[in-house]
C-alpha cells in the first residue's frame, strides 16, 4: 500500500512538472500571434511599448480574410500606429530584412512559393521627412499577383515578381522582427525598440 502511494505521488509530481513546463512555454510565446484558417477575427492586432501593429490578408474587396477562392487575388496588409506622446522615426527595413521573410508564402509541407516583390535598393535620404508622430499610421500593402513592374514605398525601391495565382491548398505566411523607432536622428542609441515579435497567418485557397 505504501509503495502504491509513493508511486502515485511520483506520477503526480511528474504531471505537475509537465504543467509548469507547458505554462512556462506559453509565457515565452507572449510576443507570438497566430491566426488560424476560418478565424472569426482574421486580423492580428498587437501592441508593444505604445506601438500598435496590425497584420492581415485582404480579399479583392479589401476585407480581412483567411479563405480565398481559387483564382482570387489577395493582398498583404501591415500597419503601425504611434500611440506614444513623442515624435519617432521609423526604420522601414522590416519589409526586406526580416527572417522569416516578410510576405513570403509557404504551404503546409514547407514548400516555398516566394514573395510578391523583390527589394531593388533604396534612396538614402534623411529620416526627418518621415517623422512618425503621435497617432500617425504607417501602412504597407501589396497584392500577391501584382501587375506593376517597378514601384516604391517611402525610400525603398521594389520590383514585382509576377507571381501566379496560388493553386488550391493550405498556406501560411509569417515573419519575426524587433522594430526600431529612433527618437534622435543619426543616433542609434536613442531609440525605442520593441521586443522580438512573430506574426503568422494561416490561410486557404479553396
Amino acid at each position: 500500500m505504501k509503495k502504491t502511494i509513493l508511486q502515485t505521488v511520483a506520477v503526480l509530481l511528474i504531471l505537475a512538472g509537465m504543467t509548469v513546463s507547458c505554462g512556462k512555454e506559453n509565457t515565452d510565446d507572449t510576443n507570438f500571434r497566430e491566426i488560424t484558417i476560418g478565424s472569426e477575427n482574421p486580423v492580428i492586432n498587437y501592441a508593444n511599448n505604445g506601438i500598435y501593429f496590425k497584420f492581415c490578408l485582404l480579399n479583392e474587396n479589401g476585407e480581412p480574410s483567411t479563405i480565398f477562392n481559387e483564382g482570387e487575388n489577395f493582398s498583404f496588409y501591415f500597419s503601425t500606429i504611434n500611440k506614444r506622446n513623442e515624435l519617432l522615426y521609423f526604420d522601414y527595413d522590416f519589409i526586406y530584412l526580416t527572417e522569416p521573410v516578410f510576405c513570403r508564402v509557404y504551404n503546409t509541407d514547407r514548400q516555398d512559393f516566394g514573395k510578391p516583390y523583390l527589394y531593388n535598393g533604396a534612396i538614402f535620404i534623411s529620416l526627418d521627412i518621415y517623422g512618425f508622430e503621435h497617432n500617425d499610421t504607417i501602412a504597407f500593402q501589396v497584392p500577391w499577383v501584382d501587375d506593376r513592374t517597378n514601384w516604391g514605398w517611402y525610400s525603398v525601391a521594389l520590383k514585382s515578381l509576377n507571381q501566379n495565382y496560388l493553386p488550391k491548398g493550405k498556406y501560411y505566411t509569417e515573419f519575426e522582427y524587433d522594430f526600431v523607432f529612433r527618437r534622435t536622428l543619426n543616433n542609434d542609441e536613442d531609440s525605442l525598440k520593441t521586443d522580438k515579435i512573430k506574426f503568422k497567418i494561416n490561410f486557404e485557397i479553396k
